[in-house]
């Protein structure tokens, strides 16, 4: 295990990033604007159809985009990637950044926002100095929109005009928040033994008024709620974010994403073996995306009978006035902290996605449980807007606006098991109206039909959109 930075050590990351003022992202081949779900899609161009590139130097590589005659340098990042599949991640106590070369490699990705793409530029054209240009065309499949980046070579490292900071990760002690054009969020801190470990759950988070919001904390905490049965029963075990060990192992933070990774696991009695959580973030300007790999091992002596888990989150007080949405019901609820007859009689089918919207802020946001979790057992959606229901450990007592995604899991076998997690603090969503769903749909299609990637008659999917595994195991 290399180690390469602790957490918890008064470190205060400024992420630095190319700035040569603000670059236009209105509608049409300017890239769309904040009404738009396409504004708010990533990209990654993996190295594999960038094949003129392959083998260049990162350091000499920089990604432009061409308006009205002229090329301009775009928000960017380079993320590598092992040949087996691994992020290279540089802080952290696990963090592996030794493993990487610094070179353009097929696996490795190049990334930026979707919006910042623009017009095509005249064949053979280049940015003033690069030796070379690739076009990299976006296709829009909904819409058959096209429009281009290009991922420019240079002889040496290029000179992109001053450098602002875009994003800041705080990793100071009994701190770690985060910091987006939308957003912003504190995290939950465990201990172990007696020591700070920061996790990516999130204890506050509050929604700038640029996006919105009123910048004040609607959140009481994420919560894990569950129980899990071991040897027919005898032995049962109650979880929770609180009594979970472990936190944030490695991360990389970088201009246009962050990506975390995290271990945790239960404390169970008797030294049995229980799950390991593997949580891995990829954070995007207004997009989190989680994948959580439940990892049951395999130990005859402590195979587990039954688990009952539940992922959500609960509002704090600020959120009062806010109105909860999700597929199954498109009229809404007030949150108010107290249960009215429509939503006693709450459909807890496993919903599509759900979201809670207001003068507070907008937050969107879907899960999707592995197939194998359910080949003996059920998922449903929950909700409880009852202020006089507690459920510690929480900030604020009781049940405001809380939803969740719960699965009941018999005879859980050995293996690994996937969950998926998409959430968007867009801009400027709320309407007193009603639901705006056509901007709601236009969002989901990030995951749903993301854009397609084509360089020289390669094409490739756009999957900086969704969740993934950041580390193989």
């Amino acid at each position: 295990m290399r180690h390469h930075g602790r957490l918890g050590s008064g470190l205060i990351l400024v992420l630095l990033v190319s700035w040569c003022g603000p670059l236009p992202t209105t509608a049409g081949a300017e890239g769309p604007g904040r009404a738009h779900g396409r504004y708010y899609e990533p990209v990654e161009v993996p190295g594999e159809v960038l094949v003129p590139l392959q083998g260049a130097s990162l350091s000499k590589l920089a990604v432009y985009s061409f308006r009205k005659g002229s090329f301009s340098p775009l928000l960017f990042q380079i993320d590598e990637l092992t040949p087996e599949g691994s992020f290279i991640l540089t802080l952290g106590p696990e963090a592996n950044p030794d493993e990487g070369n610094g070179i353009l490699d097929r696996q490795d990705l190049v990334v930026f926002m979707a919006r910042d793409a623009s017009e095509k530029a005249p064949e053979g054209l280049a940015p003033e100095g690069a030796d070379l240009a690739v076009a990299v065309q976006l296709k829009d499949p909904v819409t058959g929109g096209q429009t281009w980046v290009y991922v420019a070579r240079f002889p040496t490292a290029p000179s992109l005009c001053a450098l602002k900071p875009v994003s800041v990760l705080i990793d100071q002690g009994g701190v770690f928040n985060f910091r987006f054009p939308t957003y912003g969020y504190d995290a939950i801190i465990n201990e172990q033994e007696k020591k700070p470990i920061p996790t990516i759950f999130i204890n506050k988070l509050w929604v700038t008024p640029e996006a919105g919001g009123n910048g004040k904390n609607i959140l009481d905490r994420q919560k894990i709620r569950g129980e899990i049965s071991f040897l027919g029963g005898i032995i049962k075990v109650p979880i929770n974010e609180k009594i979970v060990s472990g936190g944030v192992v490695a991360y990389k933070p970088g201009p246009v994403r962050i990506l975390i990774h995290s271990t945790m696991y239960p404390l169970l009695p008797l030294k049995i073996k229980g799950p390991r959580f593997y949580i891995d973030s990829v954070m995007v300007d207004t997009l989190t995306l989680t994948t959580t790999i439940v990892d049951v091992p395999f130990d005859p002596g402590s195979l587990i009978t039954e688990m009952t888990l539940s992922f959500g989150t609960d509002l704090s007080p600020e959120a009062k006035g806010m109105r909860y949405y999700n597929s199954t019901h498109l009229q809404g609820f007030p949150i108010d902290g107290e249960m009215d007859e429509s939503e006693r009689k709450f459909n807890e089918a496993k919903d599509e996605w759900r979201l809670v919207t207001g003068a507070q802020g907008t937050q969107i946001q879907f899960t999707r449980f592995d197939p194998k979790f359910l080949t003996d057992g059920k998922s449903y959606s929950t909700y409880s807007d009852n202020e006089k229901e507690e459920r510690p450990p929480e900030n604020y007592p009781g049940d405001i606006g809380y939803a969740s995604d719960k699965i009941v899991v018999k005879s859980l076998p050995a293996g690994a098991y996937h969950i998926e997690t998409f959430g968007c603090v867009p801009y400027a969503f709320y309407r007193p109206e009603g639901l705006n769903r056509e901007f709601l749909q236009e969002i989901l299609q990030i995951a749903t039909s993301p854009l397609e990637i084509e360089v020289q008659g390669k094409k490739a999917p756009n999957q900086a959109g969704q969740s993934r595994v950041l580390v193989k195991k």
